[in-house]
């Protein structure tokens, strides 16, 4: 019997290690796409050859989360049919994925439509200290983004993020934002452009991403809320 007891706790042990191992072997993908398109079709992600999975890709929120075996890269495309009437996959977008196990697929549009095209950038998504009433702002454009939120200013590089959590100025919770960007660093004057009041909620708590345009490069400003 002691015999037995053993060999199933070792089992058991066995079993854990191994499930381990497959769950850090695998990561977590979601997805965001600018600019906001009416009429999306539906996209896949490529997991191997001849393997996709259809995907959501919003611009107002966060897709859920796609667990997937590790990969070198994220590969978005489309399955369609060529001459011979053979399934082929269409490369709509590919960009090298980075080390982290929890990752922000952003997918910057090359047109109006996806079919165009997709600039594929992928970000840390391991949110850590981003609690209700914080703003993390990420720059994934060309320019260097700064301003001021309530009590707190801040200033981006592109590709650089800045996690904030403002005090309210003003009655409610709200607090003033000014937004301005520089073209490069040899730009000293910048250029405001944006100017409004944000309410601060401890209920909810606010990504903000500055792309640009990859058509007309025009700087584009996207919150997404969550609510906790």
């Amino acid at each position: 019997m002691i015999q037995k007891s053993i060999i199933r706790i070792v089992l058991s042990t066995l079993v854990i290690t191994f499930c381990q191992a497959q769950e850090e072997q695998n990561i977590s993908l979601q997805f965001l796409s600018f600019p906001a398109n009416a009429n999306p079709q539906p996209i896949e992600l490529l997991l191997g050859e001849n393997r996709t999975i259809p995907i959501d890709i919003p611009s107002n929120e966060l897709s859920p989360e796609y667990k997937i075996p590790r990969s070198e890269s994220a590969v978005v495309g489309i399955t369609t049919k060529n001459e011979k009437g053979e399934s082929i996959f269409k490369v709509l977008g590919k960009a090298p994925l980075i080390a982290s196990p929890k990752q922000i697929i952003i997918l910057l549009r090359k047109g109006e439509n996806d079919s165009d095209g997709f600039v594929v950038i992928p970000i840390d998504g391991a949110l850590t200290n981003f609690t209700g009433g914080s703003y993390l702002f990420i720059n994934v454009s060309q320019l260097n983004i700064g301003g001021v939120v309530g009590d707190k200013n801040f200033a981006l590089k592109p590709g650089q993020r800045n996690l904030l959590k403002p005090t309210p100025t003003h009655q409610g919770g709200g607090c003033q934002v000014t937004l301005a960007y520089q073209k490069d660093d040899n730009d000293k004057k910048g250029k405001k452009f944006y100017d409004t009041r944000w309410t601060i909620d401890e209920r909810f708590r606010t990504l903000i991403f500055f792309y640009q345009d990859p058509e007309t490069k025009s700087l584009g400003v996207a919150p997404i809320m969550s609510f906790l």
